[in-house]
């Protein structure tokens, strides 16, 4: 496996291990390697969007962004890399900031390693929401329709369960990962480590709750 190989998979399968991976990986380019995982990711999330909207899938829950439903999966399609390009982003800046200033030490904020760390949490995010996808995407390919879906999803059982629990380990995998981080960086206090993981990655996930269906 190349050297870019195992950095995805330890990002991925050790989330509580990401500080340790960006030390590692510190003179090895870990900010391109981050970017291009988070863009691996959005393309994986692009290829099952198409296959939805060709199989004629719309959202089965309310749309928030100004799109027609009936073809809101190749918008999703489309702009994927973008949006989770501008949530990385966004994580990275609100969460610096605010360890930065309620530490006292904005101007110190490592914004490389912010990037890096923020960028790998939110990569163990959007893994577990693309297995959903891709769950979703195999179904519509079987044959299954709209309703058939629908009725699956929302009567209890073994399948909801299981979508709910990956629903779950989507979130806590990402804050998990977040919150390590920022503890072991050592930036501040693990009270306040804890709190600015917590905001940023939190705006993140209503960006991308905005964002994907």
């Amino acid at each position: 496996m190349s050297e870019t190989g195992r950095f995805f998979v330890r990002a991925l399968l050790k989330p509580w291990r990401q500080r340790e991976l960006f030390l590692e990986f510190k003179e090895r380019k870990p900010l391109t390697k981050t970017l291009l995982l988070l863009v691996f990711i959005s393309l994986a999330l692009s290829l099952t969007s198409f296959i939805q909207a060709a199989c004629g899938h719309f959202p089965a829950v309310p749309v928030i962004l100004p799109f027609d439903p009936d073809n809101y999966f190749v918008w999703q399609a489309a702009l994927a890399i973008p949006w989770v390009i501008f949530c990385w982003l966004t994580v990275s800046v609100l969460t610096g900031l605010m360890l930065g200033v309620i530490a006292g030490r904005s101007s110190q904020v490592r914004w490389k390693e912010m990037l890096i760390l923020s960028g790998l949490a939110l990569a163990d995010f959007l893994f577990v929401i693309w297995l959903i996808h891709l769950l979703t995407a195999v179904f519509y390919l079987l044959g299954m329709s709209q309703k058939e879906w629908v009725d699956l999803l929302s009567e209890p059982g073994w399948f909801q369960t299981l979508y709910l629990m990956l629903l779950i380990v989507a979130v806590f995998t990402g804050w998990l990962a977040m919150n390590f981080s920022l503890v072991k960086s050592k930036y501040a206090g693990k009270a306040v480590s804890f709190l600015a993981a917590t905001f940023g990655y939190s705006v993140a996930l209503v960006l991308l709750a905005v964002f994907l269906r």
